[in-house]
């Protein structure tokens, strides 16, 4: 397993003293760019080569309570590309005296930029199935669609010029972070217990996009679903469960 500790600065930091959830989806994936850049080289040296990773789903889990600002945490990364165009990583933070605190899984597309269709990674980047790699079970949890439950919410936004990442697509965080915001929820009383996301289609510099939200009727769980102006198909879904901040 790939390891790095981390120190929360104040700029990762929120208003509540812990780490913001999209700086912690950043460390996710500069990380991963880590544990194989001696492998497959920078983003950028990939990219020279026709190359570029595509994240298409994740979920996760936040188990303990998050790193507070200038604490140290440890995140611990591995791989497995066995599974066809799929190569899915999982992702490990644990406190520094070493309490689990979240868990994630997230699966990840090698794009051939000339062709713009996937290809297997370990096909085209030598190495990579002999590094940090462990099995992975490839089942994702289903995000239901609004076909069996009411958007009870809708709001409108255009993309904005820094939600977009080296691709020139929104970033994975950037959705994240219009989706949590986006929460019918008190963020001083409640907290995230759980993140399932499915990425389809990248949206661009300019156009303007429609968040659906819809409860799911058992627990307070919300069903997100963002969608392109003229594109049928949503560009993400996201299927987010709420819990209270002292349950």
């Amino acid at each position: 397993m790939y390891t790095r500790e981390i120190t929360v600065q104040p700029s990762d930091s929120s208003c509540q003293g812990t780490i913001k959830l999209r700086s912690l989806l950043d460390y996710f994936q500069d990380t991963a760019g880590m544990a194989v850049e001696d492998i497959e080289g920078t983003a950028t040296e990939l990219a020279a080569r026709g190359y570029a990773w595509v994240l298409t789903r994740y979920e996760i889990e936040f188990i303990g309570k998050l790193p507070a600002i200038d604490e140290k945490f440890t995140l611990t990364t591995f791989h497995d590309p066995s599974h066809g165009y799929n190569t899915l990583r999982v992702f490990q933070v644990s406190s520094h005296d070493g309490r689990p605190l979240v868990w994630a899984k997230t699966s990840w597309l090698l794009l051939d930029l000339a062709a713009g269709r996937p290809v297997k990674a370990a096909a085209h980047i030598e190495g990579i199935a002999s590094r940090d790699t462990e099995s992975i079970p490839p089942e994702f949890r289903d995000i239901p669609d609004f076909d069996d439950i009411d958007a009870e919410w809708e709001s409108v936004r255009h993309v904005h010029f820094h939600d977009l990442d080296y691709n020139s697509h929104v970033n994975n965080a950037a959705y994240f972070e219009w989706v949590h915001d986006s929460a019918p929820v008190d963020f001083m009383t409640h907290e995230l217990k759980s993140v399932s996301a499915s990425f389809r289609s990248g949206a661009k510099f300019g156009e303007q996009v429609t968040l659906k939200i819809a409860r799911r009727p058992e627990e307070l769980c919300f069903v997100h679903k963002i969608i392109r102006e003229n594109v049928k198909k949503p560009s993400a879904m996201f299927m987010c469960t709420w819990g209270n901040k002292n349950a």
